[in-house]
């Protein structure tokens, strides 16, 4: 009977303790100071870091890259989110922000928005319950973050700082930013901040608590390429008063055409093809070599199929010539023309240059610079609505041009902007067929 009671005992007093801590929960606590003291450290004007957000109440935990970048031309920051199935990017240069989204069963896609008719940048799935996150980064950007006042000093998790704290009406919100002593040694450290490195920030809205943990802080310039799109998304009106370079009406270049079956990059088809191309004269010649029709047996003899076709826009016939057998048939034109798959008949005018790789569609965004073929290029993307196979589709055009840093030498000229590669790819639909032209320096 005595372990009986002493049981009944044991198990009452369990129950007062689990009751006690689920009513005593690690709430937050804000001490709203009012007394002025050391003012709250100033962020660099550079730097990248990962941010965990943790949302106590939704127990979810969103992973965040941040780069900022301030200077005299202005500022730029681009942020990442990714949690679950959702990953998303928010780039914001000059007076432009791009929303960046990406998926897992199909390219990515992309928004362009002007700042300047914002009242939010960021979307409701990224901003957090109650808009948390969005009036967090109001405070810790705006006038109200030199309202923040000395609260505390701390040691957490072995880390010893600061904590600044403030209490706020409009937006209402509870803030406070926690920093490093200055004698603490940084992992990442720059010449360009010596001041005292983010530890984490925490916000209170009601009954949402947002605890954000900065690690891999580096307060270094970041490169350009942080505030760019990925080179295969077209985001309309992304920087278009760049305009890509003015092709020749003639010229001739080595390529290789590579078809693939999704843009996973699964078997491939590859093609190598010479063009000559002379709009004055309205004279164009493709020669193809078809790799595919050599013999897989590597014992056997190799042969391979070549064929040229030369356009004659002046008589509206084309020659299919076989170097091969040494035949040539001449017919009414009906082959396709240029890396875009444009398709002439004797009706059609002999396109310019720039109508040959499809540089005279309307709409052209330019990227950024991205590393091609061992160079540095400039690429430019737009959104092509076609018909194949009497299906109207939607492709996006990527062209490659070398950099003004960049000297192709070709023979005895040397030349800048020359067009590398050309990709030609569906919109944002599950992954499917796409193709890519390798161009040896249009010349």
């Amino acid at each position: 009977m005595r372990n009986f009671i002493l049981i009944q005992k044991w198990t009452i007093l369990i129950f007062v303790i689990l009751t006690v801590l689920q009513e005593t929960r690690c709430d937050p606590h804000f001490t709203c100071p009012t007394m002025d003291g050391e003012d709250v450290p100033e962020l660099p004007n550079y730097y990248t870091t990962h941010v965990r957000l943790n949302y106590f109440d939704q127990q979810k935990t969103v992973d965040v890259r941040q780069v900022v970048s301030k200077n005299e031309d202005g500022h730029k920051t681009a942020v990442e989110f990714s949690a679950d199935q959702r990953h998303v990017k928010y780039i914001h240069y000059d007076n432009q922000l791009l929303i960046v989204t990406f998926y897992s069963d199909k390219n990515p896609t992309c928004v362009v928005k002007d700042t300047s008719s914002l009242d939010k940048f960021l979307e409701d799935e990224d901003a957090g319950p109650n808009m948390i996150l969005s009036k967090l980064v109001s405070v810790v950007e705006g006038p109200l973050r030199s309202q923040l006042k000395i609260s505390d000093v701390f040691n957490e998790n072995g880390v010893s700082g600061r904590k600044w704290e403030g209490c706020f009406k409009n937006p209402e919100i509870n803030v406070s930013l926690s920093f490093t002593e200055n004698v603490w040694k940084q992992g990442h450290t720059s010449r360009l901040h010596k001041g005292k490195y983010i530890v984490s920030a925490e916000a209170q809205i009601d009954k949402n608590y947002l605890v954000a943990l900065f690690n891999y802080f580096d307060p270094v310039m970041p490169a350009d390429t942080e505030f760019q799109p990925p080179e295969n998304v077209y985001c309309e009106g992304f920087r278009k008063d760049k305009k890509p370079p003015s092709m020749p009406n003639y010229f001739s270049y080595d390529s290789e055409v590579i078809s693939y079956r999704s843009s996973m990059g699964v078997a491939p088809i590859s093609t190598h093809l010479t063009v000559y191309y002379d709009y004055p004269a309205g004279i164009a010649r493709s020669d193809f070599y078809d790799a595919l029709a050599e013999d897989q047996d590597m014992f056997s003899e190799v042969s391979a199929k070549g064929i040229s076709i030369i356009h004659d826009f002046n008589a509206g016939i084309q020659y299919l010539v076989d170097p091969i057998i040494g035949s040539c048939t001449i017919d009414e034109m009906e082959a396709t023309i240029s890396p875009a798959d444009v398709q002439v008949t004797g009706d059609n005018k002999m396109p310019t240059g720039m109508e040959f790789f499809s540089l005279n569609v309307k709409g052209i965004s330019y990227n950024g610079q991205f590393e091609t073929r061992g160079y540095t290029a400039d690429v430019y993307t737009a959104l092509v609505e076609t018909t194949i196979n009497d299906e109207k589709k939607k492709l996006i055009y990527s062209w490659y041009f070398s950099t003004d840093l960049v000297d192709i030498v070709e023979k005895e000229s040397v030349e800048k902007k020359v067009l590398l590669r050309m990709v030609v790819q569906p919109e944002a639909t599950e992954l499917e067929k796409h193709s890519e032209l390798g161009i040896g320096f249009p010349h």
